[in-house]
């Protein structure tokens, strides 16, 4: 991949503007139930805690979305972000509401995106050994 520009970077200090960090800080607490379903049971009533999910969710699909479409350099964002951690913890949430939506695309990107950091950092650990 091209070495990352000023304009990449400018990108990713654009992403950071928006980046849900009360949300974020929170899905990485003791707080945050990684399961749907046990989520769904403890914060049945707490439209904050939905909004968090949906805020961490929504903030990652749009990454993806760039990511997708070649508009990130991928060493620069997976360098900036572990998208593949942040994408287990919030794994069930997102095929849960995908199931529950029945639309089989929603956060297809954010997966997909984790897929490609997998990847990614299997290249890098290649390059040290």
């Amino acid at each position: 991949m091209a070495k990352p520009t000023y304009d990449d970077a400018n990108l990713m200090l654009q992403l950071v503007r928006s980046w849900p960090a009360d949300a974020t800080d929170w899905m990485w607490s003791d707080e945050f139930v990684p399961d749907h379903k046990e989520f769904e049971a403890r914060y049945a009533h707490n439209a904050e805690a939905f909004g968090k999910v949906r805020a961490v969710l929504g903030w990652y699909e749009t990454i993806g979305t760039l990511h997708k479409h070649g508009l990130l350099n991928e060493d620069l964002l997976f360098d900036w972000l572990a998208v593949d951690m942040t994408w287990e913890r919030m794994k069930s949430h997102a095929l849960d509401m995908r199931a529950e939506s029945g639309n089989p695309r929603i956060y297809e990107n954010f997966e997909a995106m984790a897929r490609a950091n997998r990847t990614w950092a299997g290249a890098q650990d290649s390059k040290v050994a």
